[in-house]
C-alpha cells in the first residue's frame, strides 16, 4: 500500500473518534414514560397529577395527567399496526364533519353538539391525546409533548 492511502486512513480513523462523541449528543434521547413524567414536571406547566396506569386501548403503557385543565393519556404501542389504529380514531371521520359543518342534526331536532376540544400527537410509538375546555392550555400540552 502506498504510505499516502495509509496516512488518509489514519487521519480520517482519528477524525471519526474525535467527531464521535459530538455526534452522540446531537441525536436525541429515546422517548419513555419517565422522560415523559421529567419533561412535563420541568416544563413549567401546572402539573396536578401524573402516574402510570393500567394499560387500556391494546396499549402496553399507559401514562395519565392532569394539567391545569387539561386531562393528557400517553399510550405507548409495541405493534405500528395498533398504535396506527388509534391514530386513526381520533381523527373525525368525513361523516361525522358533513354533518357538524351543514348542521343537519340541529335542522332535524337533534341538540347541538357540544365536544370537549382534544388534540392528539404521534411520535414514534407513542399516542397523545389531551383533552379540555381550554384550547390554549391544550394547545400547550401538546407543544409541550412535541418538545421532548
Amino acid at each position: 500500500m502506498d504510505s499516502s492511502k495509509i496516512l488518509k486512513m489514519v487521519i480520517f480513523a482519528v477524525v471519526v473518534l474525535l467527531a464521535f462523541p459530538f455526534v452522540m449528543k446531537l441525536i436525541p434521547e429515546p422517548l419513555t414514560m419517565e422522560r415523559i413524567q421529567a419533561g412535563f414536571a420541568a416544563s413549567g406547566l401546572p402539573v396536578a397529577q401524573m402516574q402510570q396506569v393500567n394499560p387500556t386501548n391494546e396499549s402496553v403503557a399507559e401514562l395519565a395527567a392532569i394539567i391545569g385543565v387539561v386531562t393528557l393519556n400517553v399510550y405507548q404501542y409495541n405493534d405500528e399496526g395498533k398504535i396506527a389504529r388509534y391514530t386513526e380514531y381520533q381523527k373525525k371521520d368525513a361523516g361525522t364533519a358533513i354533518v357538524e359543518t351543514w348542521n343537519l342534526s340541529e335542522s332535524l331536532g337533534a341538540a347541538p353538539r357540544r365536544d370537549t376540544p382534544s388534540k392528539y400527537l404521534r411520535r414514534g410509538m407513542f399516542l397523545a391525546v389531551a383533552t379540555g375546555n381550554d384550547v390554549a392550555m391544550v394547545d400547550r400540552v401538546i407543544e409541550a409533548f412535541k418538545g421532548l
